[in-house]
């Protein structure tokens, strides 16, 4: 238990129940070596409110990896110099 990611407008799968604030909602408990994939968007780029999600806190530890993916080019200092994506 613990370190679930809920999105709770988002129904259970198989009529689970959440065990968060007695709400329904799709829990996906974490699993070594298995990972969550989602994409908070439609395919126009539009965000999709049934997305929102919240990391539960973990009882051991727990990894996250974020990817951004923007339609132009973020500049630096946040986005990579030219230097750097010539190399790429």
């Amino acid at each position: 238990e613990g370190g679930q990611t809920r999105f709770g407008l988002l129904p259970p799968q198989n009529g689970e129940r959440s065990n968060n604030d007695n709400n329904i909602a799709l829990t996906v408990q974490p699993k070594a070596g298995d990972a969550v994939l989602f994409f908070p968007a439609d395919k126009d780029g539009n965000f999709d409110e049934r997305l929102e999600h919240e990391g539960c806190a973990a009882l051991d530890t727990k990894w996250i990896a974020r990817i951004w993916r923007h339609y132009e080019r973020v500049p630096p200092p946040f986005g990579l110099t030219n230097s750097a994506l010539s190399k790429l």
